[in-house]
């Protein structure tokens, strides 16, 4: 084995055959290079090798930041394509809200040019259902494949009232189920939203003037796939759409009740100028109603006003003689339909001979509410 010479220092320190440094000392101890210069070198290419290592390091994390940073601008640019495609979904909807008048068109275009635009697995929007607690869906679109039939969905305080439609409609604020496969509250519809590919869910209720309307909620196939920007869009869409909705049904609300009032008007119109006399009593035989056939035939009084809320029937010269008043016990106390008749002197110092009919209105307990009499003029 051969033996490599080595020289030991004043400091200490050992060199070993075959290395520059050894060579350098070597020549420094033989007097032939000064041994402060062979420091210098050493020092100097200790200096290289550490500058070297260090710029070595500096591009290596360079390089890591640079990839960091690439990453970064990535997921930001794909962030930004998610809300740029929500937002051209809300510019849709906002269109919709003005130009379309029908409820039913208006939920299932904007179901579904969310769904289009965004591309959630399945969106589907429920409204509250008249006396129950029960989300009725109305319109879906995506991978929906029975989805909707298979499930209940409640906004009560039962397990089918704990998902996220429930939960929002119940508080008025939009509900995130981030992971199907292990929320408890997904429980009731969790076999069937897995076997379809739903991972994650979201509901926004529909808010008009303090009342929950319903509630717009959409899928996706990946976990956790809602985050707060998107929520907040999401909400936005809802809102566009309540007040639509709430706003197409107020225009209803009223059209209807321009409606009763015309029919009534023309009811009124009809009462009042029918060639019978007609007269309605409360059940007490109190005058709540008098047209202007049954006005000429009373002595004296020419007005409505002079009549209605003022007098019962027993006042009146129709009813002021036996068979009158024998048919008025009949009518308001023993609820029986009658006819009579009787001579009048109406307005004017005009003979009457007048057939009269008297008929009970029951409410739906049973009870009198109204009563309803005809005259007719026997001599017309």
């Amino acid at each position: 084995m051969e033996v490599l010479p080595v020289f030991h220092l004043t400091d200490g320190s050992v060199l070993l055959s075959g290395s520059p440094s050894f060579a350098l000392v070597s020549h420094a101890m033989l007097g032939q290079v000064p041994f402060r210069l062979v420091w210098a070198m050493a020092v100097l290419g200790f200096g290289v090798v550490l500058v070297i290592s260090i710029l070595v390091l500096l591009a290596r994390e360079s390089g890591s930041e640079t990839r960091w940073v690439a990453e970064r601008e990535q997921e930001s640019g794909r962030h930004l394509q998610r809300l740029s495609r929500l937002l051209r979904a809300i510019r849709a909807i906002n269109t919709l809200v003005v130009a379309e008048r029908d409820p039913k068109q208006l939920l299932e275009k904007a179901c579904s040019s969310l769904v289009a635009t965004r591309g959630y697995r399945l969106g589907w929007i429920g409204l509250t259902e008249e006396g129950t607690k029960r989300v009725r869906p109305v319109t879906q679109a995506g991978f929906e494949q029975g989805y909707l039939k298979q499930i209940e969905v409640t906004w009560d305080d039962s397990p089918t009232g704990g998902g996220p439609t429930g939960t929002a409609m119940k508080t008025g604020e939009p509900s995130v189920m981030r992971d199907i496969e292990t929320a408890p509250e997904f429980r009731p519809w969790r076999a069937q939203a897995l076997k379809r590919g739903y991972r994650s869910s979201a509901a926004l209720p529909l808010r008009f003037e303090g009342r929950v309307l319903g509630a717009l909620n959409v899928y996706s196939e990946m976990p956790d796939a809602f985050d707060i920007e998107e929520i907040g869009l999401l909400q936005e869409v809802a809102d566009h759409l309540a007040y639509a909705l709430g706003s197409i049904r107020l225009e209803e609300q009223v059209a209807q009740a321009e409606h009763r009032a015309q029919e009534a008007e023309r009811v009124r119109s009809a009462f009042m100028h029918a060639p019978l006399g007609m007269l309605v009593t409360d059940g007490e035989g109190t005058v709540t109603g008098i047209n202007s056939r049954m006005l000429a035939f009373l002595n004296g009084l020419h007005t409505a006003g002079q009549v209605v809320g003022r007098i019962k029937l027993p006042k009146l010269d129709v009813f002021s003689g036996p068979a009158g008043r024998a048919a008025l016990r009949r009518v308001l106390s023993e609820g029986q339909a009658t006819e009579f008749e009787c001579r009048v002197v109406g307005g004017g110092g005009v003979r009457h001979i007048l057939a009269c009919q008297g008929v009970p209105v029951r409410g739906e307990d049973g009870q009198l509410t109204d009563t309803l009499w005809f005259v007719h003029d026997v001599g017309d």
